[in-house]
């Protein structure tokens, strides 16, 4: 954003209000996610074909960046600010039936219904607060004191002062970055990862891999990065990070892989801006983790539009890693997959795209529910 005063001829930029943030990267120095990668690591055998479906997927152009909507906006509580009671909001959320229904023979009084344990005794969240307004509603709270982040899907502000949320879970901010099965503890195939807790379809806290602008503005980030693609795999993923996968195509890429861009590209030979190198060298040096489903393929920074005074404007643009090939990005190798999930047939969207699928392989459509009956058996 930028502001013209009557006393200039020129434009300059807008001043960026300061805003704390705690110790980046977040998570354990030795995290999964703060390791670069190392010199000898190899690509999968597979990675020519999953890297050829996220060119496919975005016909002709490179990697997008999430910056100013399905995005992440994240807000800091210090001590003042009180905890609050959190409402679960799943079982009456029509676009979340579907993940319902899946779960329907184990509901019941002690069931975690989206909000984990780790949020049972209540929730700090300032004044200020206010989820992303697109449809997955994403926000986190960061606890100064407890050195704690609060994850929140689909949560929102009710009329009253009271908050609800589809899912939520709490973590160290100084501990692996990684959910484990007891963290989870319950879930089966094909159910949501939603109704346990964590707010990325992939099981991994959304703090992961989000680019921060101070990291951005200070020229290097030191940790990997977070990517959400349309072609994600059905029900295969890599642990660590992935402790589950909402992917729906057979075949896909599995979420929890690490795409690298390849470190000995001159990146000099492209027109980037200095902040898109910066994201060019993270990809480099430590790569990008596929964690959830989207329309594109794309990275995501904080939604910096409700902190007034912040803005990514005249620092980075949403299409700034464009100019880089597909060509020149690889898979790592991702050792044996895990094949639990969830399953498309109960998600709105991912259904259709599934059962377009099978039809164009030439299968059998039939109903989600016998589908579902015919994998138990």
């Amino acid at each position: 954003m930028t502001s013209s005063e009557s006393t200039q001829k020129t434009t300059q930029p807008q001043p960026q209000l300061p805003h704390p943030t705690p110790s980046l990267p977040f998570f354990a120095k030795d995290s999964f996610w703060n390791t670069p990668i190392q010199p000898d690591a190899r690509p999968d055998s597979r990675s020519q074909e999953w890297v050829g479906l996220l060119a496919d997927a975005q016909a002709g152009r490179g990697f997008h960046i999430n910056l100013h909507e399905w995005t992440i906006p994240v807000f800091e509580a210090d001590p003042t600010v009180p905890l609050v009671p959190l409402h679960p909001k799943l079982p009456r959320c029509p676009l979340s039936q579907g993940h319902m229904i899946a779960s329907e023979e184990k509901l019941g009084p002690d069931h975690p219904c989206g909000l984990h344990v780790s949020v049972k005794n209540g929730v700090p969240i300032p004044p200020e607060a206010v989820p992303d307004p697109c449809h997955d509603a994403h926000m986190v709270v960061i606890d100064q004191k407890e050195n704690r982040a609060y994850d929140f899907w689909q949560c929102r502000q009710e009329q009253d002062g009271s908050w609800h949320s589809n899912s939520a879970i709490a973590y160290n901010l100084d501990g692996p970055g990684i959910f484990t099965p007891s963290d989870l503890d319950g879930i089966e195939n094909d159910e949501s990862v939603h109704l346990y807790g964590p707010c990325r379809a992939s099981g991994v806290p959304i703090l992961a891999g989000l680019m921060m602008q101070e990291e951005i503005r200070s020229g290097h980030i030191r940790h990997r990065l977070a990517f959400a693609c349309p072609v994600p795999a059905l029900q295969q993923r890599v642990y660590p990070p992935a402790a589950w996968t909402d992917g729906w195509l057979p075949g896909g890429v599995p979420e929890g892989c690490v795409l690298q861009l390849d470190p000995s590209l001159d990146l000099s030979q492209f027109d980037l801006s200095p902040a898109a190198r910066t994201v060019a060298r993270a990809l480099q040096e430590f790569g990008a983790v596929l964690v959830d489903y989207a329309g594109s393929v794309t990275l995501s920074g904080e939604l910096l539009s409700p902190h007034p005074g912040r803005s990514w404007d005249d620092l980075l643009d949403e299409w700034a890693l464009d100019h880089l090939p597909w060509s020149h990005f690889r898979i790592l190798d991702t050792g044996p997959l895990e094949t639990t999930g969830s399953h498309p047939v109960y998600h709105q969207g991912m259904s259709a795209l599934f059962y377009k699928h099978l039809e164009e392989q030439g299968e059998s459509v039939i109903p989600a529910r016998s589908y579902h009956s015919s994998q138990r058996t």
